[in-house]
């Protein structure tokens, strides 16, 4: 079985949220890893597994990096890696994936769905556009303010996309 490398240097890990009712959040994780195990061509016949170091949150405001590692949010010193693990793989329409696997974040494991589109497919390896959503409470993100004007501060739905780029393990 082939086994491919996420190239962190190439790759981009990056997530979108509603702030304030009026604003969106975005960020990136600036420290990752993966494996893809399998037929880079063919999806459905891969094992696909995701690291993130969660202290490498960058959202470009130092003070709001700082608030969303604390114990409020991600609690990066008692939980300092989220992980992803596939389950299944199946083809969508126009080339396009749709995968299951098991996101933990914070010692909190769920079902999540990503849709895998292929970039570009070559034998020395292979770029996907990944795309998903999340409900941040469902994995212990509770840490909320009512804003004076009515609603919240953060909300609850976070989109993540990521632009994975994987080469051949030569190790």
């Amino acid at each position: 079985m082939n086994t491919w490398k996420v190239d962190p240097t190439a790759s981009t890990v990056g997530f979108s949220v509603p702030h304030m009712m009026v604003s969106t959040v975005t960020g990136t994780f600036e420290e990752f890893s993966g494996e893809l195990q399998g037929n880079i061509a063919d999806l459905t016949k891969t094992k696909i597994s995701f690291q993130v170091i969660v202290s490498s949150i960058e959202t470009k405001n130092r003070d709001r990096d700082l608030h969303l590692c604390s114990v409020d949010f991600f609690d990066a010193e008692t939980f300092p890696k989220m992980t992803f693990s596939s389950r299944t793989i199946y083809n969508d329409t126009d080339g396009r994936y749709q995968m299951s696997g098991d996101l933990t974040v914070k010692n909190t494991s769920k079902r999540a769905i990503f849709c895998i589109t292929p970039q570009e497919v070559t034998v020395f390896g292979a770029t996907y556009l990944v795309e998903g959503e999340i409900k941040r409470k469902d994995f212990g993100l509770m840490w909320n303010r009512a804003i004076e004007a009515g609603g919240v501060m953060v909300g609850d739905i976070i989109n993540i996309k990521m632009y994975v780029v994987i080469c051949k393990n030569e190790g």
